[in-house]
């Protein structure tokens, strides 16, 4: 797991040369935005999700996430989130969709850290980052926010 802010982004091409697509769809975006949707970078290899939502604060219900074909990068344009982390060997799985074509998988257990993201900071997050984003720091707000899929 990584938590940084997007300026830095370039300190991890060594380690994950993808992110150099990643920093050229995001100096795109600054420069001429985008509406909410699913844009392919590199097919299937890097995409990103753009999303409008509002934060909400975690109820029982709520569930850790992780995934194994791709990395995530959790971006936030604008608002504030916390997201959630744990360990993945340290959560216990309730749902899996891997076998069925899925890359998600679901889990319950505690968080070991919590994180708040505002904007132009993200949270990269690997397949042994068990993670519940889209939580409220304080309060419910808008969130604005590019979660990149970037394959292993």
């Amino acid at each position: 797991m990584i938590f940084d802010k997007m300026q830095n982004i370039s300190c991890y091409f060594d380690e994950i040369p993808q992110l150099k697509k990643v920093a050229e769809f995001m100096d795109d975006f600054n420069q001429n935005g985008r509406e909410d949707g699913t844009y392919e970078i590199d097919g299937k290899h890097i995409f990103a999700m753009i999303q409008s939502y509002r934060t909400k604060a975690q109820t029982y219900e709520m569930m850790f996430e992780a995934h194994k074909k791709y990395i995530d990068l959790q971006y936030i344009v604008s608002g504030i989130e916390k997201i959630r982390w744990a360990r993945l060997s340290s959560v216990h799985l309730v749902e899996e969709r891997y076998s069925q074509g899925g890359d998600i998988a679901f889990y319950e257990g505690d968080a070991l850290f919590d994180f708040t993201l505002t904007k132009g900071t993200f949270l990269m997050l690997y397949p042994q980052d068990a993670h519940l984003p889209g939580l409220s720091a304080d309060k419910d707000v808008n969130v604005r926010k590019i979660v990149f899929k970037i394959e292993i």
